[in-house]
């Protein structure tokens, strides 16, 4: 498949955001447009192959801005939710598409602009970053991700990490829940050293309440009574997708506490457009590696282990039989054979019994 254009690859999200506006906003039918649309971008990315190729031919200017895109054309979206959920003109069954429709689009555009900002510096960055977050209802999630799960990852202390046998399901609500508690735990921790609660004027936690506040208060002002139960079912599915595609990238893998994070500590989707509507979250060895590097200068480890599409991965996720015996048992058997140190493979041994799996390595990994 012949190379996408540099700036056009990276405006894949913002598409895909505008035809979900224009279903919503034609009403009837065509709210499903948005669901449409990923799903041919699913089936695309499934046949169009790796990509190997480094990025940054483009502007600074564009790989920078490209990022503050998403958020007006998400709260469009959701506008437009909450004036039909007040119309009543859609029917149950397009409003559920309506709902999926925001949901996905949501978080698919969404999502990969708010990580790639909360890894920056700025004050401004960062709390557009949490605007981004506000929408799903998770305005905090950027102090887990960089203190909890960047540090941790791959061992029992980081909850975004999923351990072998466990299903998407059992994930998404364990590595929300303690996702929030040990956010508001570093928040705390932080305010301590400068003398200040957490209730300060200037918390993470008060923002965070305020902004989560005017949000869920004005959807419900342009929604009217029925905006608050349609809001937290979208949310619900934002949640799954979001934890759907946070479960492919370290699912099963594991590694020593203390020990250096290396290349095959992660799994790397280098899908063509898997690359280019995640912001390049799917290259993601090099982001674990030094999550200080913008997107655009994320190298693909190609020696790294490899899982496919991560729109593949996503989807066979939530039929737990498919994903395990499909996709990830072959290649973390694999991972325990090839990529693991000694001490690893006991680990993933230890792991395989906790999860009634086969011992392949036999008793050559034998825990101690």
């Amino acid at each position: 498949m012949p190379r996408i254009g540099e700036y056009a690859r990276y405006l894949i999200a913002t598409a895909m955001l505008c035809n979900g506006i224009v279903g919503l906003y034609l009403g009837g039918y065509w709210v499903w447009l948005g669901l449409a649309g990923f799903v041919s971008l699913a089936l695309l990315d499934f046949t169009a192959g790796a990509d190997h190729s480094l990025r940054g031919g483009a502007g600074k200017w564009f790989y920078n801005g490209v990022l503050y895109l998403q958020l007006p054309l998400m709260l469009t979206l959701w506008v437009l939710f909450a004036l039909h959920i007040r119309a009543g003109d859609l029917g149950w069954f397009n409003m559920l598409g309506a709902m999926i429709a925001v949901a996905f689009l949501s978080a698919l555009g969404g999502l990969p602009s708010a990580h790639e900002l909360m890894h920056r510096k700025h004050p401004l960055e960062i709390a557009y970053c949490s605007l981004y977050l506000t929408v799903f209802g998770l305005p905090m999630n950027d102090l887990n991700h960089v203190h909890g799960h960047h540090p941790f990852v791959g061992t029992a202390d980081d909850s975004d990490t999923p351990i072998r046998g466990e299903s998407v399901y059992r994930f998404v609500w364990r590595s929300i829940v303690d996702g929030t508690v040990k956010a508001y735990q570093f928040e705390k921790a932080r305010l301590a050293k400068r003398d200040h609660s957490v209730w300060w004027w200037r918390s993470r936690v008060v923002w965070a309440l305020v902004s989560e506040a005017v949000w869920i208060g004005t959807f419900v002002w342009l929604a009217g009574p029925a905006g608050l139960p349609w809001l937290l079912a979208t949310w619900a599915v934002c949640f799954l997708i979001l934890g759907g595609f946070n479960y492919t990238q370290h699912y099963g893998l594991v590694r020593e506490p203390g020990t250096p994070l290396l290349p095959h500590h992660s799994w790397n989707h280098l899908n063509t457009f898997s690359r280019a509507v995640s912001f390049e979250i799917s290259t993601h060895s090099e982001h674990h590696l030094d999550p200080d590097k913008h997107y655009e200068l994320l190298r693909p480890y190609t020696e790294a282990p490899q899982m496919p599409s991560i729109v593949a991965c996503f989807l066979a996720s939530f039929a737990p039989p498919l994903w395990e015996r499909v996709i990830a048992r072959p290649r973390l058997e694999n991972w325990d054979r090839h990529y693991a140190n000694p001490a690893e493979q006991q680990l993933a041994m230890a792991a395989n019994d906790r999860a009634g799996w086969p011992r392949w390595l036999g008793d050559t990994a034998r825990t101690t």
